[in-house]
């Protein structure tokens, strides 16, 4: 599995979670990318809109004030290109398929394997 050399590309990572956060660092860590981190849908909405750097985000689904299926369709009132891959512990093809319908690109299921999290960035960072 390769390592994608993300350099100067910014993610954005809403998760409320710490521990599930920390995980995601480590491995966007080796990506060399700069993270942006939301801690639920009101900052992930608030950054998308005012950080034009952004040019992906992971979006937790379950979270404390707005779940990740209202904030991506929020955001894709005002942005209709930026990919946006949801990361989900719902296992069912109905809770991805709300995902998608709300306007996620792609769905990963938690937890996160960081060879399907590379395959899923390499499709949007060539």
């Amino acid at each position: 599995m390769a390592i994608l050399n993300l350099e100067h590309h910014t993610i954005l990572v809403v998760e409320d979670d710490d521990m599930s956060f920390l995980y995601l660092s480590q491995i966007f860590k080796l990506t060399k990318s700069n993270l942006i981190r939301a801690r639920n849908g009101n900052e992930a909405i608030q950054l998308s809109r005012i950080n034009t750097e952004i040019e992906l985000i992971l979006m937790d689904i379950q979270l404390p004030d707005i779940d990740g299926n209202t904030v991506t369709r929020e955001i894709r009132k005002f942005d209709h290109e930026l990919p946006i891959i949801a990361q989900t512990a719902g296992k069912t093809q109905y809770e991805q398929d709300i995902a998608l319908e709300a306007g996620c690109n792609e769905v990963l299921v938690k937890p996160i394997k960081m060879e399907d999290l590379m395959a899923t960035l390499g499709k949007y960072f060539q």
